[in-house]
């Protein structure tokens, strides 16, 4: 008897090992909770672009292995509850919303692109454009930003007047009324927002050459769920080989040009353009 309850035992820790082991099956469907942020992701099928620049590359890398994407557009704050308490398989975002919340040692991270915050403001304002060595320069001056964004740690740091809002899209149609003088915002997104909002306006706007802060955007996953990840990877790797990757990129951009330090360190030596 002690030898069958042995052998029962073996059998089933080795098919753990093994299930760990092996890729996800096919045709599972994978829960991504993210936030509702154009280009980035958006909520319905856009024409000329798709679902979002970010979602469409996860959407494609978890393709490439086989699975499906739902995705779940919650605030940042609900994102990070979602993958604590493992409502969600992973998160399309930032690390940051992590770590402003004390729980960046419960997550990992597989980044995906990374982008800078710049400032969006309206040529009259600053005819001769703006330059600043250090953010805190610029303290005279008004913000808008997204309420819970993970640029707005280094506003704070800065002393900045931030006007917070809860949509991207708000915070634009202020700043063209001239409620404060610059718009933070990722340069695709105030990009794309002033093409969508008053695109005979464009050339009224412009945006710092230097960023106010680069940010990795990534899949978030829960440490326990290392074969997920794994999944993940291969899949990026093999949309970024096969050319999917880039031409994604090149679709989202407004004039079509890709900035070379829109692809992170893990994905450059693999990325076809």
């Amino acid at each position: 008897m002690e030898i069958n309850k042995m052998i029962v035992s073996l059998a089933v820790s080795l098919g753990l090992l093994f299930s760990a082991l092996l890729p996800a099956s096919a045709n599972e469907t994978v829960n991504v909770a993210t936030v509702l942020y154009p280009p980035l992701v958006f909520e319905d099928a856009e024409p000329k672009f798709g679902k979002g620049m970010l979602r469409d590359i996860v959407t494609e890398a978890f393709a490439a292995e086989g699975l499906s994407a739902q995705y779940d557009l919650l605030p940042m704050s609900r994102n990070v509850w979602s993958i604590v308490k493992r409502v969600q398989d992973c998160c399309l975002g930032s690390m940051e919303w992590f770590r402003q919340s004390g729980l960046e040692d419960k997550v990992e991270a597989v980044d995906n692109i990374q982008l800078n915050f710049v400032g969006f403001y309206q040529v009259k304002r600053f005819p001769e454009g703006v330059a600043f060595n250090r953010l805190a320069e610029l303290n005279k001056y008004s913000f808008g930003n997204v309420r819970g964004s993970s640029s707005q740690r280094v506003l704070d740091e800065a002393g900045l007047e931030t006007d917070l809002a809860s949509d991207i899209r708000i915070n634009f149609l202020k700043l063209n009324a001239g409620r404060f003088d610059f718009a933070v915002a990722f340069r695709v997104t105030g990009e794309y927002l002033i093409w969508e909002l008053f695109p005979e306006k464009a050339p009224e706007f412009s945006f710092t050459t230097k960023a106010i802060e680069q940010m990795k955007l990534s899949v978030i996953f829960q440490k326990r769920n290392r074969k997920l990840k794994r999944t993940f990877i291969k899949g990026l790797e093999k949309i970024a080989r096969d050319g999917t990757y880039y031409s994604i990129l090149k679709r989202y951009h407004v004039n079509g040009i890709v900035p070379e330090d829109i692809i992170p360190k893990n994905l450059r030596a693999v990325v076809k353009k």
